[in-house]
């Protein structure tokens, strides 16, 4: 399993920072916290089924399209923490079951067809989230996050459809 440096991700995000804009950082509302933190949780597991995943499969188009899905999902715990922290709340430190739910499933179709609606999962929780009214940095995070799994939840299915077609 590749190493899962988030810091690097959260040191490189501008305006993760809380020490000299504590005072001015609205508290988040408890239920947003939850909500993040589940989203959180899973992309934690998305981040180990897909590198798992990466590694299994001999087909080029397939590995390429689970790296770039893996560092997204790197990038998203990194940011998810950070603002977590940065609105006063505590990150989860747990990872949700999914990669393995995944990873039991027999066939290479099924797993990318759930992984897809892991995707879909994701975008809906955000969603959610949003309806909240998180503050302003936590919802344009979670409007780009999640846009960046509606795209990659068709481009899974674009490429589960041209892979297993052949």
């Amino acid at each position: 399993m590749t190493d899962l440096n988030y810091q690097k991700y959260l040191d490189e995000a501008p305006g993760l920072t809380p020490e000299p804009f504590c005072a001015k950082i609205a508290l988040m509302n408890p239920e947003i916290e939850t909500i993040l933190n589940r989203l959180l949780e899973a992309e934690r597991a998305g981040h180990q089924l897909l590198d798992t995943m990466s590694q299994e499969t001999s087909d080029p188009q397939l590995k390429a399209l689970f790296a770039n899905f893996t560092d997204v999902e790197v990038g998203d715990v990194a940011v998810l923490e950070g603002l977590i922290r940065l609105h006063g709340g505590t990150p989860s430190t747990q990872t949700s079951d999914f990669a393995a739910r995944v990873l039991n499933l027999e066939t290479l179709q099924d797993q990318v067809h759930l992984l897809s609606r892991g995707q879909a999962w994701v975008a809906r929780t955000v969603e959610q989230a949003l309806a909240l009214n998180p503050p302003p940095d936590i919802a344009a995070f979670l409007k780009e996050m999640a846009n960046r799994h509606r795209h990659n939840m068709e481009w899974a299915r674009a490429e589960a459809i041209h892979a297993f077609d052949e």
